[in-house]
């Protein structure tokens, strides 16, 4: 007996190979990937599952969302350059799209090595027997002067 391919099931992909190159060339002029879906009228989310399944899209994104980040820090020196242009609007789209290198907030770990400075977790009161709570609310009452 002769094997029969399954067939496929669902609506069949817009994918093309095509579209490695293609976002790489239209992200190095500053748009994102969202702008890319746009204008060949898939969603956002498609592009990235297209990421997902395709390693080699996946790798074009990567390098167009690199190129990207070159068009806006290019607005962005030479507006430093020779003053004109809107050296805001350069910041605000090199601080969405490459926030690694552009973010102004930093994480700091404030604790100790050996963690004597952690901050200390919060007591549960909702696992206390209705005796303990009670100590506890007498033990506050004894320390209150007003």
């Amino acid at each position: 007996m002769v094997k029969m391919p399954k067939p496929r099931l669902g609506r069949p992909t817009k994918y093309h190979p095509m579209y490695c190159e293609a976002i790489i060339e239209f992200m190095a002029d500053g748009y994102s990937a969202t702008a890319f879906a746009g204008s060949i009228l898939v969603s956002r989310s498609t592009v990235y599952k297209w990421a997902d399944e395709h390693p080699e899209f996946s790798d074009a994104l990567k390098v167009g969302q690199a190129r990207s980040a070159v068009w806006w820090e290019d607005c962005l020196r030479d507006n430093a350059m020779t003053g004109q242009g809107n050296a805001t609007s350069a910041i605000f789209g090199l601080k969405n799209r490459v926030a690694h290198d552009w973010r102004d907030k930093r994480d700091l770990d404030l604790s100790s090595s050996d963690r004597s400075m952690s901050p200390k977790a919060a007591l549960d009161v909702s696992r206390l027997s209705p005796e303990a709570l009670a100590e506890i609310v007498a033990l506050g009452d004894a320390t209150d002067t007003t």
